[in-house]
């Protein structure tokens, strides 16, 4: 190979590396809306579903997730550069698969909880986004009862319901 080859191919190498990165960037990850926005305030969350006791698993587990994600501190006072409001509006279960032996039982259901977000800039003084619906559901089996399956199946789907919320205000999906 030639000189010129050998730069020419380094020339190349080094233009695809970089444009490989193009879309990365050093810093604040958020929109142009949340510039600025280091803090959020998570108030209890409401729950007007039949479910109870829904509204401390949920708001913990909001709170775990934020922590987890690192992109905003979790602050519980008003002195927070943000503030998220989420309300519990409807928890399901639906009949995913029956049991193989008797198609008449269910074996598997879908446990969802469908719930409203608003996202409040305090800096800017206006809202990201206002009831915007999220929802987090998982899978659970019957054995023998199906009350003691959707008790265990509630923390997960409160998990996932916060996975997705935290995406919708970090990521502004």
């Amino acid at each position: 190979m030639t000189g010129r080859a050998v730069r020419a191919l380094f020339f190349v190498s080094v233009v695809l590396a970089a444009s490989g990165c193009a879309g990365y960037r050093v810093g604040d990850i958020s929109g142009r809306e949340l510039q600025g926005v280091r803090s959020v305030y998570v108030p209890v969350v409401r729950n007007t579903s039949l479910t109870p006791d829904l509204d401390m698993t949920v708001t913990n587990a909001i709170i775990r997730r934020f922590n987890n994600d690192g992109t905003l501190s979790v602050q519980q006072n008003n002195a927070a550069d943000s503030e998220l409001d989420v309300t519990i509006t409807d928890v399901t279960q639906s009949a995913v698969r029956s049991s193989s032996s008797d198609i008449l039982v269910t074996a598997e259901y879908q446990l969802t909880i469908k719930a409203t977000a608003t996202y409040v800039n305090r800096k800017l003084g206006r809202k990201i986004f206002e009831n915007t619906g999220v929802t987090g559901s998982t899978y659970f089996f019957t054995q023998a009862d199906i009350q003691e399956g959707i008790r265990q199946a509630l923390p997960l789907a409160a998990q996932d319901l916060a996975n997705n919320t935290v995406k919708l205000v970090t990521e502004g999906w």
